[in-house]
């Protein structure tokens, strides 16, 4: 692709203006700019079971990271944005596909407590993004979603730690419903040997629905859930964790479960998950019931040269429509030099069938549908240490 190379090496050549600095880890203020260019080939922009469009799109996403960083407090925060140029489709380009902002906060005011705040702003052309929890892919329209969770954690004695949280987060898409959730989280756990931690937790979660579809509008869902958990650390390289306990949502009870086992390599990590929970969609009114199976793989092939996969499968159900979600994610980095980094990825998404009015309020899928990404990118970075 011609395209292709030009725009690597324009690039490049940018990349080559900065020069490089070491990101010292001592006390003090610290910024990270960074520059991406992408050349990215998607299959199907707009996630329609007939007639799919494709399209070639150049992303170019600036990005800024700054933070404070001592012995009691480390502040971080992120800011970036796409501005993507479609060869096919000049409607759908803009300055601003994406905007990402984030800020992390942890405090320690003595060895034994913890306070911690996080948030984040998120919007999106591509709503599916926001649907990590669930997989579901959903057809394009402007969303976002904002959150904030402060949380502490004290440690009692050198076995025993508690935590507590409050998390607030307002999804919303166009033409859509908005989702707020308010989720309060409390956990103890206990190491009882060596390699065995025990816990147990409680979380109540709120979701209010409103927006534009007027049946939608005040609705609320409660859910109280009761889990006990188990982290077994089989040999130092392999560790397994089991949780799971009762949900009590609008007279009914369900179980919550999730069960995953870490090994990690030499020069990597592989991990496999499977949880059963309750989430919500975006765009969308009501709970959904959610099954899902990931397994993650990350390894440095030659020195370097990173490589990673994964793979998922997500079965999400309400009032009797299911929804069955097959992905699979590969990705490929090496560091050129210390500022400009090569990244490829692929893709893959595979859907069958709709979830209750998701079609209608989210631009969701009628039929089976796949679809496709192929990305490669230049990262160029330039740490500076402020004093």
């Amino acid at each position: 692709m011609p395209r292709l190379g030009w725009r690597i090496g324009a690039l490049a050549l940018l990349g080559g203006v900065l020069v490089p600095t070491v990101a010292l880890a001592q006390a003090g203020f610290y910024v990270t700019p960074s520059l991406s260019f992408a050349e990215v080939y998607d299959d199907n922009l707009f996630f329609t079971a007939s007639n799919p469009e494709s399209d070639f799109i150049s992303r170019f996403t600036p990005a800024i990271q700054a933070g404070y960083q001592s012995e009691p407090l480390t502040i971080l925060g992120r800011y970036s944005f796409d501005a993507e140029v479609y060869a096919d489709h000049p409607e759908l380009n803009s300055p601003q596909v994406r905007q990402r902002a984030s800020i992390d906060l942890n405090y320690l005011p003595t060895r034994h407590l913890t306070l911690s705040f996080n948030g984040g702003y998120f919007e999106t052309q591509t709503p599916s993004e926001l649907n990590v929890l669930t997989g579901l892919q959903v057809g394009r329209s402007r969303a976002h979603s904002l959150s904030f969770a402060p949380s502490l954690v004290y440690q009692f004695n050198p076995l025993t730690t508690g935590t507590g949280g409050y998390t607030f987060t307002r999804d919303e898409a166009s033409g859509g419903v908005s989702t707020d959730t308010h989720a309060i989280n409390l956990a103890f756990d206990r190491r009882f040997t060596p390699r065995d931690t025990g816990s147990l937790g409680y979380t109540f979660r709120d979701y209010v629905f409103g927006g534009s579809n007027s049946t939608a509008d005040n609705e609320t869902v409660t859910s109280h859930l009761l889990t006990l958990g188990w982290t077994r650390e089989i040999i130092p390289l392999i560790s397994v964790t089991l949780r799971a306990g009762p949900r009590f949502s609008q007279g009914s009870v369900e179980p919550d479960l999730y069960a995953s086992i870490g090994y990690k390599l030499k020069s990597g990590e592989l991990s496999l998950t499977y949880a059963k929970s309750q989430n919500t969609v975006i765009g969308q009114a009501g709970t959904i019931n959610t099954d899902s199976v990931v397994a993650s793989f990350r390894y440095e092939v030659v020195r370097l040269l990173q490589v990673s996969a994964g793979a998922g499968f997500f079965r999400n159900t309400q009032e009797g429509s299911e929804v069955k979600t097959y992905s699979l994610n590969l990705g490929a980095s090496y560091p050129i030099t210390a500022w400009l980094t090569l990244v490829g990825s692929y893709q893959f998404n595979y859907q069958q069938g709709a979830l209750g009015s998701a079609t209608a309020t989210a631009g969701g899928p009628e039929q089976d549908i796949s679809h496709n990404i192929v990305s490669v990118s230049l990262v160029a970075t330039y740490p500076i240490r402020v004093h």
